[in-house]
């Protein structure tokens, strides 16, 4: 594996503790994939390359647990979700009354 796919990989994870801030677990992982990635950088400018190659298994193996644990953290709030009848928050999708489209004639 390339250091430029797990730097790829990498900044597809969301460092900033939104929607896993929630839970300890999640932020302290986060926080350490990003002390990680910098001791990579580091070794990268070093030309260490055994210790990039075990850097990157690291964070493969760090960013598997994240994952994990917001899909786990997802599905209990889903169930929550059930238990009282509401429907799950889902921040990334639309109101089905403020989808696009929907009022575009009525000004035309």
């Amino acid at each position: 594996m390339s250091i430029n796919s797990v730097s790829a990989a990498v900044s597809g994870v969301n460092l900033s503790g939104a929607g896993g801030g929630e839970n300890p677990r999640i932020k302290a992982l986060e926080q350490k994939l990003q002390k990680l990635n910098e001791e990579k950088k580091k070794a990268v400018e070093a030309k260490d390359q055994d210790k990039v190659r075990k850097l990157e298994e690291e964070i493969l193996k760090i960013q598997k647990q994240i994952e994990q644990l917001k899909k786990k953290d997802e599905k209990k709030k889903e169930e929550e979700a059930e238990k009282t009848g509401q429907e799950p928050a889902n921040p990334g999708r639309v109101p089905d009354d403020l989808s696009i489209g929907k009022y575009v004639d009525r000004y035309a």
